[in-house]
């Protein structure tokens, strides 16, 4: 990167195998990356994040539509990583026990 910024003009040639390595070695650090992430965040929020779509199988499968009017009103929070949406265990067995109560 250094030689990148100081020779930006500056012509490389390289072989084919050298590149498609290169290029596996970045995917592989990327996706190291990614699942730190993840991992950091499960811990920040000290919970258990559940995907959108197995936390609407464990409420009984309501509609997506619910789950979003939820959240504007409040009522769980979404915790978003990257573009996915998860929800934090702890909520969805709040929801559960509260309407039980009912």
């Amino acid at each position: 990167m250094a030689m990148a910024k100081a020779f930006p003009e500056m012509t490389v040639s390289i072989r084919l195998r050298d590149l498609i390595q290169a290029n596996e070695a970045l995917v592989r650090q990327v996706r190291t990356e990614a699942e730190r992430e993840r991992t950091v965040r499960e811990r920040q929020y000290g919970d258990q994040l559940i995907q959108k779509e197995e936390a609407r199988q464990i409420l009984g499968g309501p509609d997506p539509s619910t789950l979003w009017r939820w959240e504007k009103a409040g009522y769980i929070k979404p915790v978003k990583i990257g573009v996915k949406v998860f929800y934090r265990r702890s909520d969805i067995d709040a929801i559960i026990k509260k309407n039980e109560t009912k």
